[in-house]
């Protein structure tokens, strides 16, 4: 037993540390395997090894680097294959759904977006499927990366561990197994995550949150408020997926009732705000917005104490309005002067779920899949060889 024991613990020292360097060559390519090896702390032989079956399994590519001032022999420099896994993404939300294929590196191949109609709760989830076709048939020809899974983004309560819509006011969705009709659908592994969550991952993958552990990811828009959490570097959802209803914060105890059943939430509160702003009502309706975001951050930062807060939906994800929220809570934080959290608009835009997805798709389909040697891992679960032969032409 011993023996084994060793074995075990070996084969799972060589996978964390595979992955230790995948993710340095991902975040920080091009390097050396030098610079990989000062980068993770692992000695030069173990980058050498692990880097060889990196390069045999196309996941990683070397290139020859400048020769520099000193001329001399050219360095062999490491950088991620990003097309050899793709992830088909859907992002749906009241009034559009905007669908495609992201690489590995966190770069669209194709997007597009589409104004429907999802008045109706069944022609919904048919939108979803037929938007799911289109994006898996954008996939470039044999010979490119497989589909390592389809990731759907929508606003409300969902169960990411089994891809369960529990409740979605807004899309009149209740105990819908999406990702259950998808995987019959395709025969790909399915992820389908709260929206919000979504894009704080996207920030946390790619975007403004890349170096931080403990941050919040505040959306502002149209649908109201929603925050996604990631605390110690991972996605936290709460006990029963609840955790980030932002909009459902008592702020006014002699408010009205919400339709939540509470009083006074922040939602109801700010609803008037919102429609003014989206009517187009000027500076009046953004000011009480911005007092109204402050109020909801403050409450955040002193209930989490987070690094750093990303504003993101069409109204917070302006950088004019990021920089006025920002000022005002600071006049109320808790916080001595000085240690207010830094408040960035997001630097993904409206892609942020749509990158969040491609990101939560390959953390769990691809990346936890990859041995320590040769090819990613087949079989359930993990990467599969789904293709469609399409040229993505846009």
């Amino acid at each position: 037993m011993t023996g084994l024991k060793r074995t075990a613990d070996s084969t799972l020292a060589k996978k964390v540390n595979t992955m230790v360097v995948v993710d340095a060559v991902r975040k920080y390519s091009p390097l050396s395997r030098a610079e990989v090896a000062k980068l993770t702390m692992l000695s030069p032989s173990t980058v050498s090894g692990i880097v060889s079956g990196l390069v045999r399994a196309g996941l990683v590519r070397e290139t020859k680097g400048d020769a520099g001032s000193a001329g001399g022999r050219r360095p062999i420099l490491l950088t991620l294959n990003a097309g050899a896994a793709l992830a088909a993404i859907i992002d749906v939300q009241v009034a559009r759904i905007l669908y495609g294929i992201v690489d590995l590196a966190g770069s669209p191949v194709c997007v597009m977006k589409e104004d429907v109609d999802l008045s109706s709760p069944a022609g919904t989830v048919d939108q979803v499927l037929r938007a799911a076709a289109r994006a898996l048939a954008k996939l470039p020809r044999a010979g490119a990366g497989a589909a390592a899974g389809i990731g759907v983004g929508v606003p409300g309560v969902v169960d990411s561990r089994t891809g369960t819509i529990l409740k979605s006011t807004r899309l009149r969705w209740t105990n819908l197994p999406l990702a259950a009709r998808l995987q019959h659908e395709f025969g790909l592994p399915v992820l389908v995550e709260r929206d919000v969550r979504a894009a704080a991952w996207g920030e946390r993958r790619y975007g403004h949150a890349r170096n931080v552990t403990d941050f919040v990811y505040m959306a502002v828009g149209e649908g109201g408020f929603g925050a996604g959490l990631v605390v110690n570097g991972k996605p936290y959802v709460g006990a029963r997926m609840h955790a980030g209803e932002l909009g459902h914060m008592t702020v006014d105890m002699h408010g009205e009732r919400c339709s939540c059943g509470n009083i006074g939430c922040l939602a109801g509160v700010a609803s008037a705000s919102i429609q003014a702003w989206k009517g187009g009502k000027g500076e009046g309706a953004e000011g009480d917005l911005v007092e109204y975001t402050a109020t909801g951050l403050v409450n955040l930062v002193n209930l989490l104490d987070p690094e750093l807060v990303v504003l993101g939906g069409d109204i917070g994800g302006r950088s004019d309005f990021a920089s006025r929220v920002e000022a005002a809570a600071k006049e109320r934080a808790l916080l001595a002067p000085g240690q207010m959290p830094r408040v960035l608009p997001s630097q993904l835009g409206d892609m942020a779920v749509a990158l969040g997805l491609a990101g939560l798709v390959f953390d769990r389909f691809y990346w936890n899949q990859t041995p320590a040697d040769d090819l990613p891992e087949m079989g359930e679960g993990g990467m599969t060889s789904y293709r469609v032969q399409a040229r993505c032409g846009l």
